[in-house]
């Protein structure tokens, strides 16, 4: 289960005079801040057979054979908030550009079900909850790759936010607000490419060889 958030918040406000001709010829420099997380995983082992599978088909994440007995799920989530600086450049005229953009992108409530029908500590428990266990690694080992790479092209986004002209100071939050959804609509699709990266890395383990390789660890034992 992969979900992403996008939530606008903590609008704040600062101001100061600068020389400029007029709000498209300013520098654009935001400082970027980007926290991350990758949860604490969760085992959950009270369930049956059909009510795992039930739980995969509704997230469209069916496994096979001997897996439907274990799944893994994980929320991403990613959150933004902007502070931004209204610059005056004459006596009459104000430019709202970004001063802080606050992000994060991470993983929440990463958790694994085991079925309630799988023997403790037998073959098959082993194989089904190291298989859950490896799912969550790739979900954290992929994040981690993509996290600097993310925050990279975040800096350069943020410097072609367009400035937003005013007359007065007072009720600007429309116009920040504005402005955090302008560079959020530019993240979007950098933020679907690496949850898209983790889902095609997971299926280099939800594959039918290697389905077919781990069921095969038990049946001499």
């Amino acid at each position: 289960m992969k979900k992403i958030f996008f939530i606008l918040t903590n609008l704040f406000f600062l101001s100061r005079t600068v020389f400029a001709a007029d709000c498209s010829s300013l520098q654009i420099n935001p400082e970027i801040e980007l926290t991350s997380s990758f949860g604490k995983l969760t085992g959950i082992y009270d369930k049956d057979k059909e009510e795992i599978s039930a739980l995969a088909e509704q997230l469209n994440s069916i496994e096979h054979g001997l897996f439907a007995s274990g799944l893994s799920t994980v929320n991403i989530d990613f959150d933004i908030s902007l502070e931004a600086e209204a610059l005056q450049i004459d006596k009459t005229t104000y430019c709202i550009i970004p001063a802080k953009i606050k992000l994060f992108l991470g993983l929440t409530n990463p958790t694994i079900y085991l079925s309630q029908e799988l023997q403790a500590e037998s073959c098959a428990y082993n194989i089904v909850l190291y298989h859950e266990q490896v799912h969550h690694q790739i979900n954290v080992a992929t994040l981690e790759y993509y996290l600097p790479l993310f925050k990279d092209a975040a800096e350069k986004l943020s410097k072609k936010i367009t400035p937003i002209k005013t007359d007065t100071l007072n009720n600007n939050k429309e116009n920040i607000s504005q402005m955090t959804i302008e560079f959020n609509q530019n993240l979007i699709p950098l933020v679907n490419y690496i949850k898209k990266e983790i889902i095609n890395q997971q299926k280099r383990l939800d594959n039918p060889k290697n389905y077919k390789f781990e069921s095969k660890l038990c049946q001499d034992n």
